[in-house]
């Protein structure tokens, strides 16, 4: 596993109306690649989905990040897990509520106290009635309890009217029904106004809390609050180890990557040496998750129905039953039986021995699948312009040089050519 600490590019990504093609309903398509499906050597609109997908009516998402291998492909398509370990072991909490009382008290109710104050919401405001009973007041439930430790800031604007001293803060009580309990954390108030202040969760008493009070002092005074607010920063999870480092681009660490962690919303995130962090992007309870927990990426959903053209392999080339195993899981991942697989790309740096992997690889995966395999060597090469350059690259089982930007890399001819290659393969396939 690759040790890490904290996010792969994000992906715009969205669904297009399905065309119809010979009076069927054509799927949408997802591109998964490297560089070569990115568009790497050329502009972004010449890029091969982008070109196959004005040819072929169809809508088509580039979902190529060059310099990945076929591991890191398929596990952003979520046919690889992409397992994760947190150091602390758990998400934590996260807390943002806003009450403006102009529908109602909005879950506040009076402090059980003997008797309790009144409460009433009336203006945008929550207005408390304490007449002849101290330390009661007005309490509502967070809907999640806080450990000690988290700060939140809490913001409001209160009209002391007649009470002398006002406390307000976050408060352990024994249930959401008989509001009552221990501080947690607290501040005092002789007078009114805006008030904006942090408090932090056992640093006055009880080690959790689980509600907001405003409690009075005095026998007598209607005190007045409005505009109440408990804000937390965004917490982040450090990630001290990841299956399958998909936040990379050309060797580099970078980019994020929004999906799903234990079932919590978030985005993973990267630093320049490969840390990871999970940011959570909704409010929540902690959420305790187990070494070895599936990080499930959003894109690996949202292309989930579409027919996937895959092109993946050039970057671990070598490792062919790894390539091999890769695509097969992709295919597998798959709800239907509408995919293209392309040949693996020989580049004119390739020595002789990688170059005969290629070419086996390759073999193996058109049998494999069969008319699904899409030959793009042999698309290419079709397509040389005839020149003495070509044609020695042609001798040799390169792609000619006058579809390359260089020895890996098409121009925009070259990639044009396997638009076509694509576009045709998927007419044949359906």
């Amino acid at each position: 596993m690759l040790g890490i600490g904290a996010t792969t590019s994000g992906l715009a990504l969205g669904y297009g109306s399905w065309r119809h093609r010979t009076g069927l309903a054509a799927r949408p398509v997802a591109a998964w690649g490297d560089s070569l499906t990115e568009g790497a050597g050329a502009d972004l609109d010449a890029a091969w989905p982008a070109v196959a997908e004005a040819r072929s009516g169809r809508r088509i998402a580039n979902l190529g990040i060059g310099g990945q291998t076929s591991t890191q492909i398929a596990a952003r398509q979520g046919a690889v897990p992409i397992a994760v370990s947190l150091t602390d072991g758990a998400i934590p909490g996260w807390i943002e509520a806003d009450w403006s009382f102009q529908d109602g008290l909005s879950g506040w109710a009076p402090r059980h106290a003997a008797p309790p104050a009144a409460i009433l919401a009336e203006e945008d405001a929550l207005v408390i009635e304490a007449e002849g009973t101290p330390f009661s007041g007005a309490q509502v439930w967070l809907g999640q309890t806080l450990e000690a430790g988290r700060t939140v800031t809490l913001s409001f604007e209160i009209d002391m009217g007649g009470a002398s001293w006002i406390e307000v803060g976050l408060v352990n009580s024994g249930s959401a029904t008989t509001f009552n309990g221990s501080w947690s954390a607290r501040r005092g108030f002789s007078s009114g106004g805006l008030k904006s202040f942090d408090l932090t969760v056992g640093s006055d008493g009880e080690e959790t809390a689980n509600s907001l009070c405003v409690m009075t002092h005095t026998q007598v005074g209607t005190v007045r609050i409005g505009n109440v607010s408990l804000e937390e920063a965004q917490p982040e999870a450090a990630v001290s180890d990841v299956s399958v480092n998909v936040l990379t681009r050309s060797g580099a660490h970078v980019g994020a990557m929004q999906g799903r962690l234990a079932g919590v919303a978030g985005t993973m995130v990267t630093d320049p040496d490969g840390h990871w962090t999970f940011l959570r992007t909704g409010t929540g309870p902690a959420v305790t998750v187990a070494d070895g927990t599936a990080f499930v990426p959003d894109v690996a959903a949202a292309m989930a129905d579409r027919a996937a053209w895959i092109w993946a392999g050039r970057n671990n080339a070598a490792a062919t039953e790894t390539v091999k195993a890769d695509i097969d899981a992709m295919v597998a991942h798959l709800d239907h039986g509408e995919y293209l697989v392309g040949s693996v790309l020989p580049s004119a740096a390739d020595g002789s021995t990688a170059l005969a992997a290629i070419e086996t690889l390759n073999a193996d995966l058109a049998a494999d699948h069969g008319g699904r395999f899409v030959d793009c060597l042999a698309a290419l090469q079709a397509g040389s312009d005839g020149s003495a350059g070509d044609q020695a690259d042609v001798a040799v089982g390169l792609v000619p040089r006058s579809l390359r930007s260089d020895a890996i890399h098409l121009n925009a001819a070259g990639y044009a050519r396997i638009a076509e290659a694509f576009v045709a393969a998927s007419a044949r396939t359906g």
